[in-house]
């Protein structure tokens, strides 16, 4: 017998319904399962960190000696630069504005997407 192309659309459209079923079937079952993990698992309750890290506006603050803050300074660099603190000289600094710093994240944002 040959089908008529109807009937072929039919049975395709019926396959495609039972497939959907199936699919979402299963994710209801999945669903269901992690929800009654969820009930069946003891809650632990998660301890409060005491946060007793200062602000870094107040430690920035606190830090009035130039040398003190020269060796910050020094300290920083070495560390990002993955150099000894010895092999760096800081001759002078110079506190930049806000606006510098948006600069040139800008520039460097712009930058990098080309």
């Amino acid at each position: 017998m040959v089908n008529s192309a109807a009937d072929i659309i039919i049975e395709g459209l019926a396959y495609t319904v039972m497939g959907i079923l199936i699919v979402f079937l299963i994710l209801v079952i999945i669903m269901l399962v992690i929800k009654a993990m969820a009930l069946f698992s003891s809650e632990k309750s998660v301890p409060e960190i005491k946060n007793d890290k200062k602000p870094i506006q107040e430690v920035i603050e606190k830090i009035n000696n130039d040398e003190e803050l020269i060796a910050v300074i020094t300290a920083a660099i070495a560390a990002v630069m993955d150099k000894a603190e010895s092999d760096i000289i800081v001759h002078s600094y110079k506190k930049l504005p806000a606006e510098a710093w948006k600069n040139t994240g800008r520039r460097e944002m712009l930058e990098n997407r080309f």
